[in-house]
């Protein structure tokens, strides 16, 4: 018998909520500075961190095995689609509280299964559109009439949430099995190519306590996709997707220590509504697999 199971198994769901508590950290800090910085500026010296710590980290180990990928098509799509969410939430961050922001990106796990349909011809089943009307419902009650966040800033959230999925739905097509740090490696990459000119153009100088926070949130953004990435070696992706909304607790309690900011009851409402559909979706498949196995009969239901 293996004695260090337990922790194993427990291991993933950890490592998962740790994941989530880094890039709770990473909004944080980038909402703090969007006060007095442009928002390319952050996201191109952000992106070029995760790039440089990345390098630091893995390149001794690895050499050029680092640089080495089979579908340079698929992480530069990749590197675009998380390129541009990044600047559409940090616009979101700018103009939102943390915690609505957060929640209301979380609609991509909802949006992938309308995207699945469309693009992967992938059939949705009765209890994946119900996870679907959780996810909008749930951004139109945080968004309500009077609340203070229906405005046309709400459409940058919402747009991070559709980049993501799109990722997502890029790596489901591709079924790539890129080493994690080659991703993460390119995934930044590929965003400090692209905003380099408007990063450039629209600098402005910064305190050195705020340029070495910017450089110290881009090695958490490294951090927390490694810590995910490790996550998963211990646990399969449908064990630790619930696990994942626990970044809506981080943010609503980041929001509240940093920014003194508290969802009001009928936003909370709506988020829990959001992480409901997400919920819902992760454990679809255990769910139906349960119906399966009630229609044949347990294993050991013998009638007399």
């Amino acid at each position: 018998m293996d004695v260090n199971r337990p922790a194993r198994v427990w291991l993933g769901p950890l490592l998962m909520c740790a994941a989530c508590l880094f890039f709770a950290v990473l909004d944080t800090g980038t909402k703090y500075l969007t006060a007095g910085y442009p928002v390319i500026q952050l996201v191109w010296v952000r992106y070029t961190a995760q790039v440089l710590a990345v390098f630091l980290i893995f390149q001794p180990r690895m050499g050029r095995n680092l640089f080495r990928t089979r579908r340079y098509g698929v992480q530069l799509f990749r590197g675009l689609f998380l390129c541009c969410g990044s600047v559409l939430v940090v616009n979101g961050l700018a103009r939102l509280p943390l915690a609505e922001t957060t929640a209301i990106v979380f609609m991509a796990p909802v949006l992938v299964t309308l995207l699945s349909g469309l693009v992967l011809k992938e059939k949705a089943r009765r209890l994946d559109w119900v996870a679907v009307a959780c996810g909008f419902a749930g951004v139109l009650i945080i968004a309500r009439p009077g609340g203070g966040l229906l405005t046309w800033a709400i459409l940058f959230p919402v747009g991070t949430a559709v980049c993501n999925a799109c990722y997502q739905i890029v790596t489901r097509f591709s079924r790539s099995s890129e080493h994690p740090a080659t991703s993460n490696l390119y995934t930044g990459l590929i965003g400090a190519l692209v905003l380099t000119p408007w990063g450039y153009m629209a600098w402005e100088p910064m305190a050195w306590f705020d340029l070495l926070l910017l450089i110290g949130l881009g090695t958490v953004a490294a951090l927390g996709h490694l810590i995910m990435t490790q996550a998963l070696m211990y646990a399969p992706a449908a064990t630790l997707g619930p696990y994942s909304y626990t970044q809506i607790f981080w943010a609503t309690l980041l929001g509240w220590l940093a920014f003194s900011s508290v969802p009001d009851s009928v936003s909370r409402l709506g988020m829990l509504i959001i992480a409901a559909g997400g919920l819902l979706l992760s454990f679809a498949p255990l769910l139906r697999r349960l119906a399966v196995m009630l229609s044949k009969g347990l294993p050991g239901d013998r009638s007399p």
